[in-house]
């Protein structure tokens, strides 16, 4: 019995140990964070997955040349005899017979190498669209790892606010048992420590689910805690549009993926017009083994000499459709000039909207950045009208009520001030999408 409950002891220990430790918090920076995404992320996978075909096709453009190889064998193992009509169904082994042929054949197209430059651009999209992608997936993990540090600082705030709101509660109990405080005033400092327990219980869960669909993105496990480091200080800067438009509009993905689009557009409606008007060659030769018997009337089916031959052909075929204006040919040239055209006219309006989309960025960060300053500013002026509201009240000049007020004020003040700040940031992240650069230049400068 001893043994039984020392056992009951060892496995009780055991749950409180490893319970404890799972319950040690994890830490993690942005580029860890950013390195788990992209480990767990499908959606790169699968890009990954095309990517890894159109390099190959890319790699192999000799494929557009290789001639066509064929290779086919036959026999005949019942040979031609009646089955219902006279003289009856016979199986005659002396006409059984075989072969077998090898050939080559080869086609010298006009539009090859226009085909094999658009296999070489499908690549390049596709390394493009592929990096687009992981740039986007690292500014969500950064954009969520900000915010979850800013939602953490209002925990914080919060937690302070109700253990202050707790404190002049018990105050309020105190004068409530001296006779000194209204039942109205009373209620409205139980409505006070309700009400912020309330809102921190509100945020905790709203930073709760938060933290789980950000763990779920990086493949931790739900439930784990997380320590984050903020080491993306407020760095105030100022931007100028139109250098910032000359200098990475041109290397924006979407501009870039504009401009591959029309060079794909240029390369079909080559190989259109040339499949369409110029002269196709083709090549192609056989070599056929077979048996032949000696003559018609001394078959010896499978015994039957062998023989063979071999036999080349070559052929030009000139297109003259296309030169006849209204024929369906006519039109497919005449139609993917058009495409290239409207392409042309997309990139057109993607660069003004990019331009468009690049100066508000900068308006509004510049003009956030004075907001900053001055929000910065409210916090500095509240916590000192704190800390003089605080000795007033100490010297019984103010009351307890204005000393909330007061306090109230400060807690806003710092509420508002994480808002900019991580405002800041976001607007940061957006512009450097917008630009195509490294996100780490514009949050982290070095």
């Amino acid at each position: 019995m001893r043994r039984k409950w020392l056992c009951l002891f060892a496995l009780f220990i055991f749950f409180i140990s490893t319970s404890q430790i799972k319950a040690e918090p994890f830490a993690l920076s942005i580029d860890d964070a950013i390195e788990r995404a992209l480990e767990q992320s499908i959606s790169l996978l699968r890009s990954e997955i095309d990517l890894a075909l159109s390099e190959y096709a890319a790699s192999n453009l000799w494929s557009e040349i290789i001639p066509g190889f064929s290779l086919n064998a036959g026999m005949t193992i019942l040979p031609s005899t009646p089955l219902f009509t006279d003289p009856g169904f016979t199986y005659n082994s002396d006409a059984l017979s075989y072969n077998f042929t090898f050939g080559v054949s080869f086609t010298i197209n006009p539009s090859v190498r226009a085909s094999m430059e658009r296999i070489e651009l499908a690549y390049r999209t596709q390394l493009l669209n592929y990096e687009a992608a992981k740039t986007q997936l690292e500014i969500q993990v950064v954009r969520e790892y900000l915010r979850l540090i800013t939602r953490w600082d209002y925990l914080t705030i919060l937690e302070e606010n109700l253990e202050q709101s707790r404190e002049r509660m018990e105050l309020d109990r105190i004068a409530r048992e001296n006779g000194l405080l209204s039942e109205l005033a009373w209620l409205n400092s139980q409505l006070s420590v309700e009400t912020a327990r309330y809102n921190l219980s509100d945020a905790r869960s709203s930073y709760r689910n938060a933290l789980e669909e950000f763990l779920f993105i990086l493949g931790i496990d739900a439930g784990t805690e997380i320590i984050f480091f903020d080491d993306t200080d407020i760095v105030p800067r100022s931007f100028n549009a139109e250098q910032l438009i000359l200098e990475h509009l041109p290397r924006r993905p979407d501009i870039i993926r504009h401009q591959q689009n029309i060079h794909r557009l240029e390369l079909g409606e080559s190989i259109t017009t040339q499949n369409s008007r110029l002269p196709t060659l083709s090549f192609s030769t056989q070599w056929r083994g077979f048996s032949s018997p000696s003559s018609p009337m001394q078959r010896q089916g499978l015994r039957d000499p062998f023989a063979d031959s071999l036999s080349a052909t070559i052929s030009l075929s000139i297109p003259l459709d296309s030169w006849i204006p209204g024929t369906r040919q006519n039109q497919n040239i005449r139609s993917a000039a058009a495409e290239v055209e409207k392409a042309r006219l997309d990139l057109e309006n993607a660069e003004s909207a990019a331009g468009t989309r690049i100066r508000s960025l900068v308006s509004n960060l510049n003009n956030l950045n004075a907001s900053l300053e001055i929000a910065q500013l409210r916090v500095d002026i509240a916590l000192r009208t704190v800390e003089a509201t605080e000795d007033a009240f100490r010297n019984g000049t103010v009351s307890y009520r204005e000393l909330e007020d007061r306090r109230r004020d400060l807690t806003d003040a710092r509420q508002r001030l994480l808002d900019g700040e991580f405002q800041y940031r976001s607007l940061l992240l957006d512009l450097a999408a917008e630009l195509n650069i490294d996100w780490r230049v514009l949050i982290r400068p070095i």
